[in-house]
């Protein structure tokens, strides 16, 4: 199984981030080593958190730390999601680029965690430097639909994937009529769809969840079969979390 750096969110109370992601990642087997953005009580929709940022400095520490000791050999894959700062962003994305050139088939995938429902939920320059600096190192990205149009200016889906230059594209959130949503998987000039029914108080966290869940297939097969499998396992969980206050993600 793969080695895999995930750098988000980290929650106490509620998977989002880091804290969805990761269980994705351990329940298939990979080796997962956390770098939280910013450490909090719970998700701001359940209240005000009680938590800090961690600095751009620290991160930077951290990572430089564990290539000194070695903890980089064997490293497969690279995950990003929340950033509470651009200068976290900037900081990531250059140790990203380091690890990149020296793990030459490494997979970064890219959660460009910027808004929703028609509003950025970060400030600009955070998303800004998403874009910048971190989604030209991806070679995977998880926008949902509003994150894509930000982040490209695009409102038609196609030509905004086309744009991004990403080898590979999941944009979930898609509309579907009055009571569905769409999530669609871009790569080697094709696309899949997976259609689901609209529920009404899913928990946060379900993108967060996803991507960790597409990581942790893709390591072991080709994008067309990780997809499925991963919204699979989306699908069990949406169900399993509808009406509950947290996603129930184990």
């Amino acid at each position: 199984m793969g080695r895999v750096l995930c750098i988000s969110s980290q929650t106490v109370y509620g998977p989002v981030g880091n804290s969805a992601a990761v269980p994705a990642l351990q329940g298939e087997g990979h080796e997962v080593m956390q770098i939280p953005t910013v450490i909090l009580s719970n998700h701001p929709g359940h209240g005000k958190p009680a938590g800090q940022a961690t600095s751009a400095a620290m991160i930077t520490d951290i990572i430089n730390t564990l290539r000194h000791i070695e903890a980089f050999d064997g490293l497969e894959a690279v995950m990003t999601g929340y950033f509470a700062s651009a200068a976290q962003v900037v900081a990531v994305a250059t140790e990203v680029a380091l690890l990149k050139s020296v793990h030459q088939r490494l997979h970064v995938l890219v959660d460009p965690v910027i808004g929703d429902h028609g509003a950025l939920y970060v400030p600009a320059d955070v998303a800004t430097a998403i874009r910048d600096h971190l989604m030209p190192l991806a070679t995977i990205t998880t926008p949902n639909l509003f994150e894509l149009t930000w982040l490209t200016g695009m409102n038609d889906i196609d030509a905004a994937v086309k744009k991004q230059n990403v080898s590979e594209t999941i944009v979930t959130s898609v509309p579907q009529g009055a009571d569905e949503l769409a999530t669609l998987l871009f790569f080697d000039n094709r696309k899949d769809s997976c259609v689901m029914k609209r529920r009404e108080r899913v928990p946060h966290g379900t993108g967060d969840f996803l991507a960790g869940c597409y990581l942790a297939q893709r390591l072991q097969m080709e994008a067309s079969r990780a997809f499925e499998a991963a919204m699979k396992t989306l699908e069990v969980v949406i169900k399993r979390s509808a009406g509950n206050r947290v996603l129930t993600v184990t």
